[in-house]
């Protein structure tokens, strides 16, 4: 008797392997794609974290910078309100930039102060803000932990006034601002000096050093005084004569108006100033003005008397340009500066019914830390020849002014075209500047060191 065997075809033993495969290749997929999403919001959330370091470091520095730490020689060390601004601060950008804010809490942002304790820190007050994003959300990860993720990022940024540098480093550090204002104004401190001339205690700083003759609040020192800016032109062409006044009763200190060379103005719709020197008022002329060196192009030597806009007066071309530039409409509408003295720390801006943003993104009555009342002003050394700008020959700029702008003075009598400015910075580089120039947007810059 014979038996046959039958065997199943081998087709039939795979049966169901196919889907078993199918359902392994989509549950890989589906980690590795669980995977790739974690690690996306990770990336994402190290660089947004990064960038909000960075942005509350550089807000914690300008703190420190309006609270007047580069102005006073003995800050060695942060003061409690100078602390506690500068961590609000902080806190305030970092929370607001996250890119998960509801994850980032006061007590994410953390302070420290590199250099306290030592003289450098009255110069370029240092501050490192470390950030942390807690509670990000996970998938693929919470296989193997509950816990919450957590990613963190730090940066340092710095404050720097080139008036205090000698004191430190033993030279000055030369600075090199734009959008500085027209205004070319002796180195003679009209609050200080009485306005009797310009003794040495009668100075905004030292010449050679560039440190600051007055440091320190109003009134024992120069942040918050306020004075008077009045042009040391009359009303043709050739009124700019040497050996005129340079500070007055009231008090007053007497400006040149500079020829900065020309350059395209992002102006506002609002100011169609028709000369070069009406929109340098109104708006940005990018051009850098150096102090105590020089850079190409231009020179400091490039700044030239411009006599022939006729600024002083009612209705003149400074009047008219700083009436744009603050946003003034008869004598109101613009910002106001709560100056003291003694002037607050920081400085208190109030937003005008005129500021661009008023109505819209900002109350009338808001505080801002910036403004467009606020300016820089270069300050020539009128104890060597020339002592004063003319045609022919320029001055040597050795320092900077930030003022901010109170008010341009309306209607007839002996302040028309002139206007009131409050010193909130002094920054003066002195004839022995040396070193590589810093190149900023103010008369004091706030810059990213470390990331």
């Amino acid at each position: 008797m014979i038996r046959r065997r039958t065997q199943l075809p081998l087709k039939n033993n795979e049966r169901g392997v196919t889907m078993i495969l199918v359902v392994l290749a989509m549950l890989s997929m589906l980690g590795i794609i669980a995977l790739a999403i974690d690690v996306i919001t990770l990336y994402s959330a190290r660089s947004e974290t990064q960038r909000a370091a960075d942005s509350a470091a550089l807000a914690a520095a300008k703190m420190l910078v309006d609270m007047g730490v580069t102005t006073d020689p003995t800050a060695t060390v942060p003061t409690a309100a100078q602390i506690d601004a500068a961590t609000k601060a902080a806190q305030s950008v970092a929370i607001n930039l996250s890119i998960a804010a509801r994850q980032v809490q006061t007590t994410d942002v953390s302070l420290l102060f590199p250099g306290s304790g030592t003289a450098a820190f009255s110069v370029n007050p240092k501050v490192t803000v470390t950030v942390q994003n807690a509670n990000l959300p996970t998938f693929f990860s919470r296989i193997w932990s509950r816990a919450a993720l957590t990613v963190r990022a730090s940066a340092t940024a710095e404050g720097f006034n080139p008036s205090n540098s000698s004191s430190v480093g033993g030279t000055a550090v030369p600075i090199v601002p734009r959008c500085v204002k027209p205004f070319i104004v002796p180195n003679c401190d009209p609050v200080h000096g009485g306005g009797t001339g310009c003794g040495t205690a009668a100075t905004f700083f030292n010449t050679t050093t560039g440190a600051m003759t007055n440091p320190g609040a109003a009134p024992a020192g120069i942040i918050g005084e306020g004075f008077d800016l009045m042009s040391n032109c009359g009303a043709g062409p050739s009124s700019c004569a040497p050996g005129t006044p340079t500070v007055g009763a009231g008090p007053t200190l007497y400006y040149y108006p500079a020829q900065i060379p020309a350059a395209t103005n992002a102006c506002p719709a609002a100011c169609t100033g028709g000369t070069n020197f009406e929109q340098d008022i109104e708006c940005c002329n990018p051009t850098p003005i150096s102090c105590g060196t020089t850079v190409t192009p231009p020179t400091v030597n490039s700044l030239l008397l411009d006599d022939t806009m006729f600024p002083d007066g009612m209705g003149g071309p400074a009047q008219s340009g700083v009436k744009c530039l603050i946003h003034q409409s008869g004598g109101s509408g613009m910002d106001s500066l709560n100056s003291g003295p003694p002037i607050p720390y920081p400085p208190q801006i109030q937003v005008g019914n005129n500021h661009p943003l008023a109505g819209s993104v900002l109350s009338s009555n808001d505080l801002v830390t910036t403004s467009d009342s606020l300016v820089t002003i270069p300050v020539y050394d009128q104890t060597v020849a020339p002592n004063t700008p003319t045609n022919a020959a320029a001055v040597n700029i050795v320092g900077f002014l930030q003022v901010f702008i109170d008010q341009a003075f309306p209607g007839g009598g002996p302040k028309a075209g002139s206007f009131h400015v409050t010193v909130v910075n002094v920054s003066g580089c002195g004839n022995s500047a040396t070193g590589t120039p810093v190149m900023a947007s103010s008369a004091v810059p706030v810059r990213l060191i470390q990331q």
